[in-house]
């Protein structure tokens, strides 16, 4: 096995490949990163037998064969050094790398003991825009709970919808809605939970984004300035799904569990609702929180709807108190009722709209977080004080 390429690609292709090891595994191989040569190709592999990573780069072969190699260590290396071109070449399980003037060897472990990388056997495929399905996932993730026991928390649903595609997350306080009109999804009526570790790695390799015109203006604001761009192919089988973009290849396990009936917990009365700034809302929960910051106040603040005007408080015995007003078109009844303040920014954080609805019934319900955008909804349960 002998070749040389690019390092500032190969450090690229290999951070990729390497979110798919697991360095805290007592198995030394699944920590290491297949190297495959074929066809003047270096095909780089991850895999934890949980999720699987295939990515692939240009490169000058000499002679092919594979290993693998321990990521980490060669990342470093390439961290540090100086030309462009990089030199590899193995002897036995001895990898001697060389770039200019530096030499490094590092010791493998042969291609044999690594886990064969799963293969699709069946599955049905869709086409889904890459910058759509990172909004959708960015606007669910945060709420699942892959710590709890209860399976379907630790992931995003995937799931066929009034002719479009939903992605929906609970961890059991909130649950987020986000909606995909006349996206094709073969997905079958109980639809596919895709694991919470899966998605975030998939937000890290999708592919980069178009550079705007100068003087463009983004369609959805400064929030959504950083998407992806392209399509994503998505295949589906019965235990497993997989994303494909921009040469990169990404299998994951599915969660095994019946998504309950999200429909019934999204509120569909209200006794009240009120339209704010976001930005100004924001501010406002943030200072409010700075006074509940104490274990015992878990980051409790109440929010008190009346005449127009949305009153945000937090109090500490032995630290002080805070009073935030905000201005607000208010339709309906006045209401006062505590949310974790965590939870109102990550809604707050994840629409980039300049204003967001509050809509409420009963203080012990759940509450609903909007946009004008019909597409996207936050359920949040108050907190009783």
């Amino acid at each position: 096995m002998k070749f040389s390429c690019s390092r500032e690609e190969l450090a690229k292709n290999l951070t990729i490949a390497q979110r798919a090891t697991d360095a805290r595994s007592n198995v030394q191989v699944l920590r290491n990163v297949l190297f495959d040569l074929e066809d003047n190709r270096l095909n780089l592999v991850g895999y934890d037998h949980r999720i699987g990573i295939r990515t692939s780069m240009a490169c000058a072969v000499e002679e092919a064969g594979s290993v693998t190699v321990p990521c980490a260590l060669v990342l470093e290396v390439l961290g540090v050094m100086g030309d462009e071109t990089v030199f590899f070449n193995l002897d036995g399980n001895t990898l001697a790398l060389e770039c200019g003037k530096s030499a490094y060897k590092f010791e493998c472990i042969e291609s044999d003991d690594f886990p064969p990388f799963p293969q699709m056997s069946s599955g049905k495929e869709f086409s889904m825009d890459a910058a759509v399905l990172e909004r959708g996932i960015k606007r669910t993730l945060f709420a699942t709970n892959p710590d709890d026991p209860r399976a379907f928390m630790g992931g995003v649903y995937f799931g066929v919808e009034n002719g479009g595609l939903a992605l929906v997350s609970t961890d059991g306080h909130r649950l987020t809605w986000f909606h995909v009109p006349g996206q094709a999804a073969p997905l079958g009526d109980k639809g596919v939970i895709v694991p919470a570790r899966t998605l975030t790695e998939l937000l890290r390799i999708l592919p980069a984004p178009a550079k705007p015109e100068k003087g463009d203006k983004a369609e959805e604001g400064a929030a959504e300035a950083k998407t992806a761009s392209g399509a994503v192919i998505i295949t589906v089988q019965d235990d497993a799904i997989s994303f494909a973009a921009d040469g990169i290849y990404m299998i994951s396990r599915l969660v095994k569990a019946d998504y309950p009936n999200y429909e019934k917990v999204i509120p569909s009365e209200k006794l009240g609702e009120c339209r704010v700034a976001r930005g100004r809302l924001a501010n406002a929960v943030r200072g409010a929180a700075i006074m509940a910051r104490a274990k015992e106040n878990q980051y409790i603040i109440e929010f008190s709807v009346a005449d127009n005007v949305l009153q945000l408080s937090s109090s500490t015995q032995d630290v002080g108190s805070a009073r935030e007003e905000v201005d607000i078109e208010q339709k309906g009844s006045k209401i006062s009722v505590s949310f974790n303040s965590r939870y109102v920014l990550d809604f707050l954080n994840a629409v980039p709209e300049d204003e967001v609805v509050f809509q409420y019934s009963e203080p012990l319900k759940a509450t609903l977080f909007h946009t004008d955008n019909p597409d996207y909804k936050y359920v949040l349960m108050p907190i009783k004080m």
